[in-house]
């Protein structure tokens, strides 16, 4: 009966042992996981800023083409009106 408890008590130790050792690699994966969120979450905003930087420079070039287009466009019209008007 000795044996008997002195068995159960060693299990029920190692398993008491075992539980605490697999909380501690949960909580480290937790952390690790965590930390690793935060640096999704700085990358993410990083990017977000670049990109909003690149589509207002973008905004900015497509603005300046238009205004060309539209002086090429005036110069044109000048053009046809003088041709007719030489005509």
């Amino acid at each position: 009966m000795d044996k008997r408890k002195t068995v159960f008590t060693t299990v029920v130790i190692g398993a008491g042992i075992m539980a605490i050792i697999d909380r501690i690699r949960l909580h480290n994966k937790v952390e690790e996981l965590e930390e690793k969120t935060e640096d999704i979450g700085r990358c993410h905003n990083d990017f977000y800023l670049m990109q909003q930087r690149y589509n207002k420079n973008t905004d900015e070039q497509l603005a300046t083409i238009q205004e060309e287009i539209g002086s090429v466009y005036e110069h044109f019209e000048e053009l046809s009106k003088g041709k007719e008007d030489g005509r």
